[in-house]
C-alpha cells in the first residue's frame, strides 16, 4: 500500500479515537507515536481514566493481537511468557507454550507494572529492551511490537528505575473535572456502545510499513533534523533530565508525530520540525512535577507570537492585581490581536491548537475581570 494512503489511515485512527475518548488527545497521540516508532509507552494516573480501554481500542483498530495482564506480587512468570508444556515435559523436554502469551502478541498492556515480582521484572527488562526472553538456554524472540505500561504512580524504588527508563514515552492521565461530567458521560457512553462493533482501520503490516517509512525519512533528513532538534533538546535539559538513550531517539519520535499529523516530506521545514519537537518533549518528562517545567519551557519557546502572548498574560494579571485597569485593557487588546494572527497561521494551528484554545480561555477570563 502507498505511504500516502497509510498516512491518511493513521490520521483516521487518531480522529476516531479522539471522537470517543474525552480530553484524551495527548494520550492518544502518545500511543500512536509509540506504535509508529516501535517504542514502549507508559500511562500513569489514577484507576478509571481509560488507560486500558485506549490500548484495547487501538488494538482493535489495528487488528492487532493483544496481551493484557494486571500484575501483582503473586502473578506467576508463566502468566506472562506461557506455561511449561506438560506433554513435552513427560518426554523429558522442557518447553513452553507461547501461544496467548506476550511472546506471540502484537501489542501488550501490563497494568500496574511496578507491582510485579522480581522474577517478572527481570524478564521484562529483556522484553522491553531486546524483544527477547532467555528461557533456559534458549533465546526466544518476542513478537510484541509495542509494550504499553500502566500504573497509578511513578516508582521511587531504586530497583525499579531501570524498568521505568525502558518506557521513554510517558503520559499522565487524570480525572475529568466536575464541570466536564456531562461531556464525559456523552463520550463515555458512545464509546461503550461503539466498542463491541469496532472494526479495524489498519493492520499491523500497515504499521510496520509506516515504521519503515519513518526510519527512512529520519536517515534521509538526518542533518536537517539534528540541526533543528538539538538546540531545543539542549534548552529543555535546563528544565528536565533526559537520558542519552532517549535523546538519540527524539528524531524518530518527531518524524512519527509529523506522520500522524499528515506532514509529507515535501512539507518538512524548519518550523514543522521545531514545533513537533516542542510537542514531543512533553512525553519525555520523568514525573508529573516535570510537567510544570515543560509548561515553562513551552511558554518561552512557542513559535510565532504565542510566546509573547504568554508573557502578556502574566503582565495583564499583574496589572489587574495593581488596579491598573486602563493599561490592562490595552495589553489585553494587543494580546488578543496577536492570538488572532496565530490562529491565521496554519502551521501554528496544526501543532498548537490545544495551547491556543487554552490561551483564548485565559484571555477571556482576564477580560471578565476588567
Amino acid at each position: 500500500m502507498e505511504v500516502d494512503v497509510l498516512i491518511q489511515d493513521v490520521a483516521k485512527v487518531r480522529q476516531y479515537l479522539d471522537r470517543y475518548f474525552f480530553k484524551f488527545s495527548d494520550e492518544i497521540t502518545g500511543a500512536l507515536i509509540a506504535i509508529l516508532s516501535r517504542e514502549n509507552y507508559i500511562m500513569i494516573g489514577p484507576p478509571g481514566t481509560a488507560k486500558t480501554m485506549l490500548v484495547a481500542s487501538l488494538s482493535k483498530l489495528l487488528r492487532a493481537r493483544w496481551f493484557y495482564r494486571l500484575l501483582t506480587k503473586f502473578t506467576e512468570l508463566e502468566e506472562i511468557i506461557g506455561p511449561i508444556d506438560v506433554m513435552e515435559l513427560l518426554k523429558g523436554n522442557v518447553r513452553r507454550i507461547y501461544a496467548n502469551s506476550i511472546v506471540e502478541a502484537d501489542v501488550a498492556l501490563l497494568d500496574e507494572i511496578f507491582n510485579a515480582s522480581s522474577a517478572i521484572l527481570n524478564t521484562l527488562l529483556t522484553i522491553l529492551n531486546e524483544r527477547a526472553i532467555f528461557d533456559g538456554g534458549t533465546v526466544v524472540p518476542v513478537k510484541t511490537w509495542t509494550v504499553f505500561g500502566a500504573s497509578n504512580r511513578v516508582p521511587d524504588e531504586e530497583e525499579l528505575q531501570a524498568l521505568y527508563d525502558r518506557f521513554p514515552l510517558r503520559a499522565f492521565t487524570k480525572y475529568a473535572s466536575p464541570e466536564e461530567t456531562e461531556d464525559l458521560l456523552k463520550s463515555g457512553l458512545a464509546l461503550r456502545q461503539e466498542f463491541d462493533q469496532m472494526s479495524h482501520l489498519m493492520t499491523m503490516e500497515d504499521i510496520k510499513g509506516l515504521n519503515e517509512y519513518v526510519n527512512k525519512m529520519v536517515y534521509e533528513n538526518r542533518d536537517v533534523l539534528v540541526k533543528h532538534i538539538s538546540p531545543l533538546i539542549a534548552a529543555y535539559l535546563d528544565h528536565v533530565v533526559i537520558s542519552n538513550r532517549t535523546r538519540v531517539k527524539v528524531p524518530i519520535y518527531v518524524m512519527s508525530y509529523l506522520t500522524i499529523l499528515g506532514v509529507r516530506p515535501s512539507d518538512l521545514d524548519a518550523s514543522s520540525i521545531r514545533a513537533a519537537t516542542i510537542k514531543i518533549l512533553k512525553y519525555l518528562v520523568h514525573d508529573k512535577e516535570d510537567l510544570n517545567e515543560y509548561e515553562a519551557f513551552v511558554a518561552s519557546h512557542m513559535p510565532g507570537n504565542l510566546s509573547a502572548v504568554y508573557d502578556m498574560i502574566n503582565e495583564i494579571k499583574a496589572l489587574i492585581a495593581n488596579n491598573a485597569v486602563t493599561i490592562a485593557r490595552e495589553k489585553l487588546r494587543e494580546a488578543e490581536e496577536l492570538l488572532d494572527k496565530a490562529y491565521a497561521d496554519p502551521t501554528l494551528y496544526k501543532f498548537f491548537m490545544t495551547e491556543m484554545s487554552e490561551i483564548r480561555d485565559a484571555l477571556s477570563m482576564l477580560r471578565s475581570q476588567l
